[in-house]
Parts: C-alpha cells; sequence; structure tokens
C-alpha cells in the first residue's frame, strides 16, 4: 500500500480516538497526559517488541500515534498553569513517557 496513504489513514484513526477520549475524561489536562501516554506506549510496542513490518510501522507509529498524541495540546494546557505546575506537568509527561518507553523496550534490544 502506498505510504502516505498508510500514515494518513493511521493519523485519521488516531486523531479520531484523541478526540474521543479527551470528551469521555473529566479534564483537558488529563486527557491530553492520558493520550500522550498511550500514544508513546503504542509507538513503544510497535518499535520495541512485535516484529513490525516497515509499512506496519508506518500506520502505527508515524500515523496513528502521531495523530494521537498531541504537542499543540499540551502547549495549550501548559499555558493556562502557574510556572510551576506546568513545569511539573511537563516534566511528569516526559518521565513517564520514557519510563514506559525503557520498560516497553527492556532488554530485548540496544
Amino acid at each position: 500500500m502506498n505510504p502516505l496513504l498508510l500514515i494518513a489513514i493511521g493519523g485519521v484513526a488516531g486523531s479520531l480516538l484523541r478526540w474521543q477520549l479527551i470528551e469521555v475524561l473529566p479534564s483537558l489536562a488529563l486527557g491530553v497526559f492520558v493520550v500522550n501516554q498511550l500514544g508513546v506506549l503504542v509507538a513503544g510496542i510497535v518499535a520495541h517488541r512485535i516484529s513490525a513490518t516497515p509499512s506496519q510501522k508506518l500506520f502505527w507509529i508515524t500515523g496513528f500515534a502521531g495523530g494521537f498524541t498531541t504537542l499543540s495540546s499540551l502547549a495549550f494546557v501548559l499555558q493556562g498553569t502557574t510556572l510551576i505546575s506546568g513545569l511539573g506537568y511537563a516534566f511528569a509527561s516526559l518521565l513517564i513517557s520514557l519510563l514506559i518507553l525503557n520498560l516497553v523496550r527492556g532488554k530485548s534490544r540496544a
């Protein structure tokens, strides 16, 4: 299948699922945090735990996880916080993302 089509289909699916999850969670800040961590988990599993083809990686990592996760919404959440709480939220987001990737990757690859 055409790589652009794979990425587009994955991106649409990820974006729609992100919107649905954020709508049902009690706050935008929690929704953005959850979808970003789940997106890291999906990308980590595809990259490190399954034998994904290049086409599957394009769909799941570039398309789905790219559409599902959101830096722009993270920035929007942060602009409505105090400096200390915003830094805490951003630091926690990054730290937990790295922990997820390290747990998923494990000792399977360097």
